[in-house]
């Protein structure tokens, strides 16, 4: 991919580390790359017209649950199910 444009930034070592072994890890061709990707989701997240985004950690075994709900045919996915979670939580929350 041809890029025409270079920003130049400096970072701590730790933080270099930590970027290395992201990459290493998620299998990133490069830091750069990694960064890249980075920007483009900093500025989907930002702009005025994007929609809300929810960044969700779960632990695994509740994870794995929903993934049972899944294959049981409450839902089509885990992210459907999530939705599905969270607007009756949110239907909730506006009835008090």
């Amino acid at each position: 991919m041809s890029v025409p444009y270079r920003i130049t930034i400096r970072v701590s070592e730790d933080l270099i580390n930590q970027l290395q072994e992201i990459v290493e890890k998620n299998q990133y061709s490069s830091i750069s790359e990694a960064i890249r990707l980075a920007i483009s989701e900093f500025i989907t997240r930002n702009r005025t017209n994007a929609t809300s985004k929810v960044d969700l950690k779960l632990p695994r075994n509740i994870y794995t649950e929903l993934e049972e709900e899944v294959n049981k045919g409450d839902a089509i996915s885990v992210s459907d199910l999530i939705r599905f979670i969270l607007r009756e939580y949110a239907k909730g929350k506006t009835k008090n």
